[in-house]
């Protein structure tokens, strides 16, 4: 896949990167910290080899995460201050979904720490501060599916079920280890690992997959939209006289694209190519393009006209122009409102043979 020159920033790509390496490192060591709890063992793998196996994992995942923390710190797109990932539910951008972040992180942290001056502590308190790793993961889960720009995505959504499946067949395991002592524990372990995941996934579409979920997660209307001021009411300024309010520009903004891509034939050697794209964003939410040209013999088609529209379900085209610039799956393009603002929009796309199409989006204001 070639990207398009103003794609999304490195440290934009490095924290969703290290986002999900640090769940599955996470997950790795849960897993492996439950199996050592159960005693699972063999000629193999020795118990002292997976207690070794564990704390290097968890010493990687901590790694990880802290380039995480400061990847998302340094990228001013969403405006992540230092504190807001240290202390939870005090930040702008998704308070509530980023403060589970800093909450698992914290524990994370604690727990790493307790295990360095374990001897001083004891070994009753540092097991009691250690199984709070068993909470941590959990939360580090729903931080994944409530903040993460590539919740959406196919790949982060196999990551995630794959994590849970694994934590699930380890707590089975560790259940059945000894069974029946302890009964009433262990089958509310059980009934725990079915009804939580099921929760999960019965929320997940209404919640993070449902539409609009940006805004309702909290992020703030300036990394939507940048107004162009309020009333004391609350009112966009910059309305009509009759009262009605004029939609608010739009600023730039990145986020994940998915949608489908057909191609039909015109006669005479060409073809059009249609894209609709739903877009990770509350204020424009979908995307529209349309290629005409003439078939290459490499499969590439050679652009003679193009239309572009994009904007939301109720004014799907809101901001419309055309490509100026196509380079394999690298799309750019100019689009305007019929307010007059002018929108670039760089496009970096990946597509199946079966026509299914996801990618990035980077849309600025027109200088």
């Amino acid at each position: 896949m070639l990207l398009a020159t103003a794609g999304p920033s490195a440290l934009w790509y490095l924290t969703r990167a290290t986002g999900a390496v640090t769940l599955l490192l996470l997950t790795a060591s849960v897993v492996l910290g439950v199996a050592n709890v159960g005693r699972l063992q063999s000629s193999r793998w020795p118990r002292f080899v997976i207690e070794g196996v564990h704390r290097n994992v968890s010493l990687l995942a901590i790694a990880v995460l802290i380039v995480h923390i400061a990847t998302s710190v340094l990228d001013p797109f969403a405006g992540i201050h230092l504190i807001d990932a240290v202390v939870p539910f005090v930040g702008s951008y998704r308070p509530f979904w980023l403060g589970l972040g800093a909450f698992a992180s914290d524990l994370l942290l604690a727990i790493a720490i307790t295990s360095v001056v374990r001897r001083r502590l004891g070994h009753g308190t540092w097991r009691a501060i250690h199984w709070l790793a068993y909470l941590c993961w959990p939360v580090a889960v729903m931080h994944t599916v409530g903040t993460g720009s590539d919740v959406k995505q196919v790949w982060l959504l196999a990551l995630t079920a794959a994590c849970v499946a694994a934590v699930i067949a380890a707590v089975w395991a560790r259940v059945g280890f000894g069974w029946p002592a302890r009964r009433g524990v262990r089958s509310t372990a059980v009934a725990a690992s079915v009804v939580l995941p099921a929760a999960l996934v019965l929320w997940l579409p209404s919640g993070p997959l449902g539409a609009d979920w940006a805004a309702r997660a909290g992020t703030p209307t300036s990394a939507l939209t940048q107004t162009s001021g309020t009333t004391s009411s609350g009112t966009p300024t910059g309305s009509s006289g009759s009262g009605a309010s004029s939609p608010a520009p739009v600023s730039g903004f990145q986020g994940a694209v998915t949608g489908t891509v057909t191609q039909t034939a015109a006669g005479g050697g060409e073809v059009t190519v249609n894209i609709a794209l739903d877009v990770q964003s509350s204020v424009l939410s979908q995307m529209a393009i349309q290629i005409d040209g003439n078939q290459e013999a490499g499969g590439g088609v050679a652009m003679t006209a193009s239309s572009v529209s994009i904007g939301s379900a109720a004014d799907p085209q809101r901001f419309t122009g055309t490509i100026s610039s196509l380079d394999g799956t690298a799309i750019d393009a100019r689009v305007v409102s019929s307010g007059g603002q002018q929108l670039t929009i760089a496009l970096a796309l990946q597509i199946t043979t079966g026509g299914n199409a996801t990618g990035t989006i980077r849309v600025a204001a027109a200088r």
